[in-house]
């Protein structure tokens, strides 16, 4: 049965696995026999892992994230994490998509499951 799947990265991207690790369960998660609907949210200081600025080859995230597209998930990055860390929208990666707090809340409220790393 399909469902609607979000997974959280919430911590810093560099010094940990946390951000590579929920890319990898996200992609693992689309392309899975259901084909769920996977949407990856950038919160908390999970935020500075969704800037064009991140070293995304150090992070292992290239293939977790095209595999993550080729199965129809998306990205994206609350709005509110972002003001509270001084980020600008200009910062973001043009693959990710700035969403209001609101949104992201209700992303989190409605999904069927959600992943937390």
């Amino acid at each position: 049965m399909k469902r609607d799947v979000v997974v959280l990265l919430t911590r810093a991207p560099y010094g940990r696995v946390h951000v590579p690790e929920g890319l990898r369960a996200a992609r693992g998660v689309a392309a899975g026999f259901d084909g769920h609907d996977v949407t990856v949210v950038f919160t908390q200081d999970g935020t500075y892992a969704a800037r064009e600025a991140v070293d995304r080859e150090a992070l292992n995230m290239p293939g977790h994230v095209a595999d993550l597209h080729e199965g129809d998930g998306a990205m994206v990055v609350d709005a509110a994490a972002m003001a509270e860390r001084g980020i600008d929208a200009g910062e973001i990666a043009d693959d990710v998509t700035v969403r209001p707090g609101e949104e992201v809340t209700a992303l989190v409220r409605d999904a069927d499951c959600t992943l937390d790393f």
